[in-house]
Formats: C-alpha cells, sequence, structure tokens
C-alpha cells in the first residue's frame, strides 16, 4: 500500500493514478487548477452555454439541479440562481433514512428561494436494493447512488428541461482516469462506470427477481427521450474554481446546517455526508474496509491540497477520526432490513479485504478490543 508523497491518499483507491514521482493525480489537479487554467475563459464560455437554455421572462424552470441537501448541491442551486441567473429546478432522491439535518437543508433551499421536486422509490423495493447493494455489492447505499444520479434525468425529460447542473467532476478533484479528468459532461456512460459498481438496473431483473414496473424511478431515460428534449448534463466545476471551504462558508452564512454533533463517525469535518443516516458512517466504513481509507482521508486529503493542513498533521490524526465501526444508526440498519448484528458484521468480514488489515495464521481477521481491524500498512 503506497501514499501519495503530497497528501495521504493510497493507491487503492479505484481509479487513482500517481505518478513517476508518487504523487497522486487529484495533487497535480491542484496544481493545474491554481496555474494553468484560466478559470475567467471558462466562466465566459459557460454564460455563452448558458445564454442558449435561459428562459429570459423566467416563466419555466430553464435547468435542473440535483440537491441531496448537502452543502455542495446548496451550492450548485444558489450559484446557479444568483450568480449566473437561470432559473433551476431543484430535485431531490429521497434517501432511505433521511436525517433531520438533511431535511432542515432541504427546507433552507426553499427558504432561500428554490422549488424542490422531491422523487422516492416505494420502500418495499428500495428496500430490497438496499439488501443487494449490503449483500451483495459491499456497499449499503448503492440504490442511492443510482437514483441520485438517474432521478434529474428523468425529471429533466418529464418536464422539457434540457440542462442538469451537476457540481465537482470527481475524476478531475480527486483522480481518476485522464480521459474523464477533463469531461465537463455527465451521462449514462458516466453513471455506469463510476457509481453503479458495475450492476446494473438490467442485472436486479435478470439475477435477482425484481420487476421493471417497480424500478420506473430507477431507470435511466433512453437516448431517444433525452435526444428529443436535446438533454446535457454539466459539471459546474469544469467552469468555476472549486473550493469546498469557501462554499461551505457561504452557505452557513446563509442559514445551511452543518451537523450540531460535530463529524458524523468516520469524518473529520461536520459539514459533509449529513442527509443520509448511513451515506456517511457505514457507507464510508465499508469503504475502509475495502480500500484501507474512509471519509476522513477524502477530507483531509482536499485540507492538504488548499494549503490549510500539513500532511504531517493528517499523517498523525487521521486514525483518530476512521477505522471504527459506526455504531450510532446501526441499529436501525439492522431494523431496516430486518438482519441480526451478527449476519451485519460477518458480512462486513466477507467485504473485508485481508490483504490490508491484519489476519491470524488461519486467516482470520484480527481485531482489537473494541472489535476493529488492525491495518497491515499505517498512513506514512
Amino acid at each position: 500500500m503506497i501514499y501519495c508523497k503530497k497528501c495521504i491518499m493510497p493507491n487503492t483507491r479505484p481509479e487513482q493514478v500517481f505518478d513517476e514521482e508518487g504523487v497522486c493525480d487529484a495533487c497535480r489537479s491542484t496544481a493545474r487548477k491554481s496555474k494553468h487554467i484560466d478559470w475567467e475563459q471558462r466562466e465566459e464560455g459557460f454564460r455563452e452555454i448558458l445564454d442558449r437554455y435561459r428562459c429570459e421572462d423566467g416563466s419555466w424552470y430553464d435547468c435542473v439541479i440535483p440537491v441531496s441537501g448537502g452543502k455542495n448541491s446548496c451550492f450548485q442551486a444558489y450559484t446557479m440562481k444568483y450568480r449566473f441567473g437561470m432559473n433551476p429546478l431543484c430535485v431531490n432522491f429521497v434517501p432511505c433514512a433521511l436525517t433531520d439535518v438533511g431535511r432542515k437543508n432541504l427546507e433552507f433551499l426553499r427558504d432561500i428561494g428554490f422549488d424542490i421536486v422531491h422523487v422516492a422509490t416505494d420502500r418495499k423495493t428500495y428496500r430490497e436494493m438496499v439488501h443487494v447493494g449490503f449483500f451483495k455489492l459491499g456497499d449499503c447505499c448503492w440504490p442511492e447512488h443510482i437514483g441520485i444520479f438517474t432521478a434529474p434525468f428523468r425529471v429533466a425529460y418529464q418536464y422539457r428541461i434540457p440542462l442538469i447542473i451537476w457540481g465537482e467532476n470527481p475524476q478531475f478533484e480527486y483522480g481518476g482516469p485522464a480521459a474523464s479528468r477533463g469531461n465537463p459532461v455527465l451521462n449514462q456512460k458516466w453513471l455506469e462506470e463510476f457509481q453503479m459498481l458495475g450492476y446494473r438496473i438490467s442485472d436486479l431483473v435478470k439475477n435477482d427477481g425484481f420487476e421493471w414496473k417497480d424500478l420506473k424511478t430507477m431507470v435511466y431515460p433512453t437516448d431517444e427521450q433525452l435526444e428529443e428534449v436535446g438533454v446535457t448534463g454539466l459539471f459546474l466545476g469544469h467552469y468555476i474554481k472549486w473550493d469546498q471551504k469557501e462554499q461551505i462558508d457561504k452557505m452557513v452564512e446563509l442559514g445551511f446546517n452543518v451537523n450540531p454533533d460535530g463529524p458524523i463517525e468516520g469524518a473529520y469535518n461536520n459539514y459533509e455526508n449529513l442527509d443520509c443516516k448511513w451515506i456517511g458512517g457505514l457507507h464510508d466504513y465499508m469503504k475502509y474496509i475495502k480500500y484501507g481509507y474512509g471519509r476522513a482521508t477524502d477530507q483531509m486529503c482536499i485540507e492538504i491540497r488548499a494549503g490549510r493542513m500539513s500532511r504531517e498533521d493528517a499523517v498523525r490524526t487521521v486514525g483518530d477520526y476512521e477505522g471504527k465501526i459506526p455504531w450510532k444508526y446501526i441499529p436501525d440498519f439492522l431494523e431496516y432490513l430486518n438482519i441480526s448484528e451478527e449476519e451485519f458484521l460477518a458480512n462486513l468480514d466477507r467485504f473485508t479485504n485481508r490483504k490490508l488489515f491484519l489476519t491470524d495464521k488461519d486467516g482470520r481477521l484480527v481485531k482489537d478490543e473494541n472489535g476493529n481491524l488492525i491495518r497491515r500498512y499505517p498512513v506514512v
């Protein structure tokens, strides 16, 4: 396991790219953002694009903003309406277990002037999809990842709104294939490559006994439907310089709610992944057991690249934040899936990468007195 020389991102991150000097592509992208991109020119080009879609009299929506109630999507909506003068319709895909702070932040969006369409899959089907995601794919929030990218395209088609504005391009901001780093467009190919873990809706029907009629909210529109309306999805972060700290400060100033109890389990800051009980702690912990790093690593890397934290401080403290089973909402999750704690823990062990965590001579995972895994490769 190798760690980036500038931040603490490991080479186990899927699609991560390291150069010959041992520096991850996300760190190189940060340098490109600061030194090699003409952001004024990009914004000028973006305004020209928006002029092709703008509803001048405001009589109808001219762009869709996917919103979870998180700080990024709130910033996207605010920026499109109050900086670029667009008329957004916000689309929220309802998670399986919305938190109180997540609900408050969706209300915050309405309070500052936005209409919201909520899309919710029936709870029976959704619960069955969560079961597939947790036990077959090792991702407790797999259907949520599909829904948040599918629902906006469905609403854009149904409401005849040809433009969807997403946030940052993750492959540019956090590292990924070169062909995707400079791509400003989000489409079905991007969704299937980076969000669905190689398991498609058709696989649910083919392998897991689901019926198409129960999956309507999860089915991506056809190419013909999108072409009929001319739907295009663009990354806002391709056209303006993305700075999470600046964005959260602005949103909090306007009334956005951070987590009142501090960082969620496994996180370093108190303003990310607040909307769903499981998208933060449990989802990020399952990433940790598969790849050896979690949400705190992601967040600290952003702070290091922005010059707000030293690599040395991150190395010293990241273990204080991530790597522990996030028990706070696990009882809710067990009740939601009607499974026992033993089944739950056994499934976590099944998805744990034994190359990254200590095992005994018989291949069984070695755990500390609190039942947490022990790294083979401490952050260095």
